[in-house]
C-alpha cells in the first residue's frame, strides 16, 4: 500500500560545511567549503513538497557549518519553496540555526523575515560562551553575537537562543540565562551535549543546576520560555504544537540533505559527509519521486525505534541504538521531572495558605 502524504514534513538543507567559527565542541567535523548547489536544494524542496498533502506544511530548515555564509542561496531556496508550495495548495515555514556573527544585508534580510524561525547559538555569559565558541583566530565571539541579539530585540523580532549545556560550563548555566535575559532574550533552548563524556559527579551537578534553572524559569513566567520545562509541562497537560513537524521523525517525515546530495535521518548525523558514511539513508536527493517511502532506520541492535527521550538521534549518539535511553538522557529527564514536581507542590501549598486552607 502506498504511504500516504504527510500533513507536515521536515526538510533540512545542510547548505555548506564551512563556518567562520571553530567551536571546540562542534560535532559537524572539519570546516571546508562545500556549498550545496542551488539546483540540488531545489530538487530537495520539490521532493519534500511532493511528500506533503494538500493543505499541509513543509518545515524547511537551513543548517551548516554556518548557514548564513550561503545567505543568497537560502533566499533563492525560500523563494522557490514559497512559489511551489503556493501552486500546490500547501504551506511552507522556515527555520534557521546560526552562530549570530553574520549580519550583512542579505543575512539580515533572512533574520528579519517573519516566516523564518531563528535560533541563535549563544552559551550565555562571557566565561561560558567564549570558552568554546571562538573564531578561526582564537578570539571569542560573544561581543558579535550580542550585537545580533540586541538587533533582533530592538526590532521586536521573535527568536530563540540555543545554549549548549556541558559539564565544564554547567555551573554557569543560570548566570548565562540571567545575562541573556538582561539583553532581552525570552526564549531558550537548552541543548545537552551528547557527544561528551558525563561522569556520575557531572550528573549529580546536572540535577542541581536543573533545579536552579527551574527556579529562574518559574520566576520569569509567563514572559520567558525554557524548553526543558515548557515541553514537559505541555506533555503533562496533553498539549501538542499546532502545525508541528514529525520531529523526531529520524527519516520518517524528516530528511536532512548534505551538500553531496546524500540523505540522512537527521542533520546532526551528517558530520563531514564522507563517502561510505554508515548513517546515511539509501539513494540521493536527485532521485525521482518523493520521500514517502524512506522510512525510519533503526541503527544498532534494538528492537524498535521508540524512546521516552523523544529523540532517537540523541539515543543513537549516546548508545549506538535508537530505541534505548542512556544514563545522561535519563538523568536529565528525571531531574526536570523532579524540579517541576517541586515547583508544582510549592505552588499548590502557597495557594492553599493564601486561600485559608492551611492548618497547624
Amino acid at each position: 500500500m502506498r504511504t500516504p502524504a504527510y500533513p507536515a514534513f521536515g526538510l533540512t538543507l545542510v547548505v555548506n560545511h564551512a563556518c567562520n567559527l571553530r567551536c571546540s565542541y562542534c560535532y559537524t567535523g572539519a570546516k571546508f567549503n562545500s556549498a550545496m548547489p542551488v539546483e540540488m536544494g531545489v530538487q530537495a524542496i520539490r521532493r519534500a513538497l511532493a511528500s506533503v498533502g494538500v493543505g499541509g506544511m513543509l518545515n524547511l530548515g537551513f543548517f551548516g557549518g554556518e548557514p548564513l555564509i550561503e545567505a543568497p542561496r537560502i533566499q533563492e531556496w525560500m523563494q522557490v519553496a514559497r512559489h511551489v508550495a503556493s501552486a500546490q495548495g500547501k504551506q511552507v515555514h522556515f527555520n534557521l540555526t546560526t552562530n549570530g556573527t553574520i549580519t550583512d544585508e542579505c543575512a539580515r534580510s533572512i533574520l528579519m523575515d517573519p516566516d523564518v524561525e531563528v535560533a541563535i547559538s549563544c552559551d550565555g555569559a562571557p566565561a561560558q560562551h567564549d570558552k568554546h565558541r571562538r573564531d578561526a583566530q582564537g578570539q571569542g565571539s560573544l561581543a558579535r553575537v550580542e550585537k545580533t541579539l540586541r538587533l533582533l530585540v530592538d526590532a521586536g523580532r521573535p527568536f530563540s537562543v540555543v545554549i549548549v549545556v556541558r559539564p565544564d560550563t554547567l555551573n554557569g548555566l543560570c548566570e548565562g540565562l540571567a545575562h541573556l535575559r538582561e539583553i532581552g532574550v525570552t526564549r531558550f533552548t537548552l541543548s545537552i551535549d551528547v557527544w561528551t563524556a558525563w561522569t556520575e559527579n557531572d550528573l549529580r551537578n546536572l540535577a542541581v543546576n536543573v533545579d536552579a534553572a527551574a527556579d529562574l524559569w518559574r520566576s520569569w513566567l509567563p514572559d520567558v520560555s525554557i524548553d526543558w520545562f515548557d515541553t514537559r509541562v505541555a506533555a503533562l497537560a496533553g498539549l501538542t504544537s499546532v502545525g508541528a513537524s514529525t520531529r523526531c521523525g529520524f527519516g520518517e517525515g524528516e530528511i536532512a540533505v548534505a551538500p553531496s546530495g546524500r540523505l540522512y535521518p537527521c542533520e546532526r548525523l551528517v558530520g563531514e559527509d564522507r563517502p561510505g558514511h554508515g548513517l546515511k539513508l539509501p539513494g540521493l536527493v536527485g532521485d525521482a519521486g518523493d520521500f514517502l517511502e524512506m522510512g525510519s532506520p533503526c541503527f544498532g541492535q534494538g528492537t524498535g525505534c521508540a524512546s521516552s527521550s523523544g529523540c532517537r538521534c540523541s539515543n543513537y549518539l549516546r548508545t549506538g541504538s535508537t530505541d534505548g535511553e542512556d544514563g545522561l538522557l535519563r538523568a536529565l529527564d528525571e531531574a526536570v521531572h523532579r524540579s517541576l514536581e517541586r515547583l508544582i507542590t510549592a505552588n499548590t501549598a502557597s495557594h492553599s495558605i493564601a486561600g485559608g486552607n492551611y492548618h497547624e
